[in-house]
């Protein structure tokens, strides 16, 4: 916390004729100065016309010293000086110190993971002290809140339960103290969190969701952690399990989908497995998994190809043997009904009408409108119900403004922003398109004319897209730009003064933009296919943008232009920009920079139907990897009986008809009779767009959960989840979880401490108080001394004519 720290202090500040000079230099001049008037006074009393007693000599000599001394006073300046100064005043420090079974079970040589925590934070602590000079210790094993400890009991031999401290060898809840200290902290907040802890956390259903929402609420206060990792001789073996698994449920035929998964591992060394893939009746050659020593929490991305319609197995091994983790999915592959299209048209032009009767005319497509012709951005109608607008493709009401939440998304598979300019978007809006285009969705941006794209610089949207735009010109640019064309607009007219032929004359040297063919990059062939890139498509005009991202494709470019290259320090170029794309996420971001091909339309004979394959056969590819259905997000592919699970089913939230769970039927042994019934699980709540069902499972077994569309009995995904007793809790010699640590220390702006204290410790300890002003208060010129000096001239004068001096 700043605090604001006043000194005040007396200082001379010289003015008239010694203003500026060295203080040394300015003494010496007033010292001389003063003695040479003393002794013009006392010459000036030592003969006078009348002769004086010596009393009334040195009354007179006394009071003219006097005055003099207040004048050369008055030329050194007085004054009162007072220094503001900001120092940064220290947050206190919390210790949270973890005293479940993990921590106080001593291994083979008899040292708990308690014991080499709080050694390591000795070293430290000295360090912590300097830097937030508070210090409050806290200690927790299965309570909900943590308990105060004598800060004292941190430097003893050992540390022994606290009062009132339960030992419970089977939970431990870390999110929840943590949690419990940042919302109860004092006030101004803790300078930060010291854990000392393996990481451990037996209680939280969803430790990914527990973490994200622990160091969520960090940030808020700004409130750090620290981790000290206790650690000991692991008695565990080590081990290695599938913990989540993320895959569409749907595909289209000849679509690219991606499996995500988590790898959860423990090793004692660093390791090579074969993580083995069978996709329908392909089995692929097995790809190597390095696994690094310790507790590792890995995930790995994998696209898989969903040629032809059906049901599409997905099969994973990871190692040899028996013992090896396996896990098993599916994608139904099959055509969608209709793309969903939802087209936001920022300004007048002929491209929304264009597009809208090329798709109107295939029932594949389905177009909803934004219509946004205001400069600025506007606010979300309040009401859930929107007016039914004219012009909508669909039948359905055309939105009133594009939506702000993940929510408002649910409804479509691909967005175009066409002619929009980056003031028509609030920063929801934004953020809620880029977080739909991270879950899977799609999104077109045609750039609006050169000028309009240089607002998009640094905007939410562009850090989706595949390129970069070149950041705004200076003000004076422009200017000068702007005056340029209106000299060349007055020379122009200034040949004729009558206004009938000025306009002739710029009609006359009007020509109509050529129109230029795109020049296929050798990519885009292997990408797009030959359906798309066989149609060479015609434009007239484009906008220029500064260069392409790293990790975008450019399928297209301009067949003569030149534009910069945008490599820093480079000026080399290359064919500028016209089709570009990218994964962002789960999800797609193309940029077409050209006009929307309508000018070709115009020059093409009324039966030619290129422009439109050009487009639908663009936008269906856009649109090939759409998710549509259900599907479960991060779905834990292992769980214990008795220990509730939370499932995540994403996509057509409203339109989901339900969730049953069942044991897997293929998983039964020979002879056990089936179920008469699956077992329904309701929803109990959302989160982010998410449904949330919840589930105890009552026994061991591979079990088959299975969420189904209400309105297509097509639209349905299947999940397998292994239910057995793991090697779970304080008891099973898990190795502390320093994957977890790190991403807490990470997330927070935080630290995993080892032996050296972290930077941010450092730079405060050593912090001085920062200098805010100085205000100055000259003493010299108060009204009473000038009264005083005038009181003492008054007096001279008044006693010479007395003593007949005058």
């Amino acid at each position: 916390m700043l605090e604001t720290v006043s000194t005040t202090s007396f200082a001379w500040r010289f003015g008239g004729p010694l203003a500026g000079l060295p203080p040394a230099l300015a003494w010496t001049l007033l010292a001389a100065l003063a003695l040479a008037g003393a002794a013009l006074i006392l010459l000036s009393y030592r003969r006078t016309l009348v002769a004086l007693p010596s009393g009334p000599r040195r009354l007179l000599v006394s009071l003219r010293l006097l005055l003099w001394a207040g004048l050369l006073l008055a030329l050194a300046g007085p004054a009162r000086v007072e220094r503001i100064h900001k120092t940064d005043t220290p947050r206190p420090l919390a210790v949270l110190v973890d005293r479940s079974g993990s921590m106080t079970a001593p291994d083979n040589r008899r040292q708990t993971r308690s014991d080499d925590a709080l050694r390591r934070w000795r070293a430290l602590a000295p360090a912590a002290a300097a830097a937030h000079g508070e210090i409050r210790a806290f200690a927790f094993a299965d309570t909900d809140a943590p308990l105060p400890l004598a800060s004292s009991a941190l430097s003893g031999p050992a540390l022994s339960l606290g009062a009132g401290e339960r030992p419970a060898p089977g939970q431990t809840r870390l999110f929840e103290n943590l949690d419990h200290l940042l919302a109860h902290a004092p006030a101004g907040g803790w300078g930060g969190i010291v854990a000392l802890t393996d990481g451990l956390d037996t209680v939280a259903l969803d430790s990914a969701a527990a973490l994200e929402a622990t160091t969520r609420a960090a940030l808020a206060s700004a409130t750090p952690f620290y981790l000290v990792p206790g650690r000991n001789r692991h008695s565990g073996r080590p081990f290695l399990a599938f913990r989540e698994l993320s895959l569409p449920a749907h595909a289209p035929p000849r679509s690219t989908v991606r499996l995500e998964l988590a790898v959860d591992s423990y090793q004692a060394a660093d390791r090579v497995v074969d993580l083995h893939l069978r996709v329908g009746e392909r089995v692929l050659p097995p790809s190597s998994l390095l696994l690094e020593s310790g507790r590792r929490l890995r995930t790995v991305s994998l696209d898989l190809e969903a040629a032809e319609p059906g049901l599409l197995p997905v099969e994973l091994r990871l190692g040899e043997g028996p013992e090896a983790p396996t896990l098993r999915a599916e994608v139904r592959v099959a055509p969608p009904s209709a793309t969903r299209i939802l087209y936001f048209q920022g300004g007048l032009d002929w491209g929304y009408r264009f597009l809208a009767d090329i798709l109107r005319r295939d029932p594949s497509f389905s177009l909803d409108p934004v219509f946004h012709l205001g400069t600025e951005a506007a606010p979300r109608p309040a009401g859930a119900a929107q007016a039914r607008r004219p012009g909508s493709p669909s039948g359905r009401p055309a939105l009133a403004a594009l939506p702000d939440t993940l929510a408002g998304y649910s409804g479509h598979d691909l967005v175009i922003l066409a002619n929009a300019q980056a003031r028509q978007f609030t920063a929801a809006q934004q953020e809620a398109l880029s977080a739909w285009v991270r879950q899977g969705g799609v999104l077109l941006f045609l750039a609006p004319d050169e000028a309009a794209t240089h607002a998009y610089a640094g905007t939410e949207l562009e850090k989706m897209l595949p390129v970069v735009f070149a950041a705004p010109a200076p003000a004076a640019a422009e200017d000068a730009a702007l005056a340029e064309f209106r000299e060349q607009m007055r020379r122009m007219g200034a040949q004729n003064s009558i206004e009938r032929d000025f306009a002739q004359r710029a009609a006359r040297e009007t020509r109509v933009a050529p129109l230029h063919d795109f020049a296929w990059e050798p990519a885009a062939r292997q990408l797009l296919g030959p359906e798309i890139t066989e149609i060479a498509p015609r434009f007239a005009h484009y906008s220029r943008v500064h260069r392409a991202k790293p990790a975008a494709e450019v399928l297209a470019r301009h067949p003569r232009d030149l534009a910069p290259r945008g490599d820093e320090g480079s000026a080399a170029e290359e064919r500028a920009i016209l089709l570009a794309l990218q994964r962002y996420g789960r999800g797609w971001s193309a940029v077409l920079t050209s006009d929307a091909l309508w000018r070709w339309k115009l020059a093409q004979p009324s039966e030619d139907r290129g422009v439109e394959r050009f487009w639908q056969n663009l936008l269906a590819w856009l649109s090939r990897e759409v998710a549509r259905g259900p599907r479960f997000e991060r779905a834990p592919l292992q769980a214990e009986p008795g220990r509730e699970l939370v499932f995540r089913i994403a996509g057509a939230a409203t339109r989901l008809g339900g969730v049953t769970i069942e044991i897997d039927p293929e998983s039964r042994p020979p002879g056990q009779a089936a179920p008469t019934t699956q077992i329904p699980l309701f929803a109990r709540g959302e989160d982010g767009g998410l449904r949330l069902h919840p589930w105890t499972p009552p026994s061991e077994g591979r079990w088959l959960l299975t969420a189904r569309g209400a309105a297509d009995e097509e639209l349905i995904a299947r999940h397998w989840i292994t239910v057995s007793r793991l090697a779970t809790g304080e008891d099973s010699g898990l190795p502390p979880d320093e994957a977890l640590l790190r991403g807490l220390a990470e997330r927070s702006g935080g630290a995993v401490l080892d032996t050296t204290p972290p930077v941010a410790w450092r730079a405060a300890s050593a912090r001085s108080p920062t200098f805010v002003r100085e205000t100055l208060e000259p003493l010299w010129h108060r009204p009473w001394i000038f009264l005083a000096l005038l009181g003492l001239y008054a007096t001279e004068l008044l006693l010479r004519r007395r003593f007949k001096l005058l």
